[in-house]
């Protein structure tokens, strides 16, 4: 997760229950901070696009009886929700990257 041009205004998110727990940065400021630490950025690429439209490989659910996040993360399905609609209105992005070390 990366920071979106505008700030995040829907919480709790998965993350952060609210503004003051929200410490995500820009991809531009992720890239740069892994260099300063010495890390070259094989990858980088924003994925946002590709989740919204449905065209990445998504986790499949728990089968019933199996632990899920749910059990694990209070309020799930409002934070899920809210990080899916703070997705679609740009306030964050879905970012992958392979970094290696110098």
């Amino acid at each position: 997760m990366a920071a979106g041009k505008t700030a995040t205004t829907y919480y709790p998110l998965p993350w952060a229950s609210d503004a003051a727990d929200n410490f995500l940065v820009s991809v531009e400021a992720m890239r740069s901070l892994l260099g300063q630490s010495g890390f070259v950025t094989e990858l980088l690429e924003d994925t946002s696009d590709a989740h919204l439209s449905g065209t990445t490989t998504n986790a499949t659910p728990a089968a019933p009886g199996q632990l899920g996040l749910s059990v694990y993360v209070e309020n799930l399905a409002q934070k899920a929700a809210n990080a899916r609609r703070s997705l679609e209105e740009g306030q964050v992005r879905l970012v992958r990257g392979v970094f290696r070390a110098v």
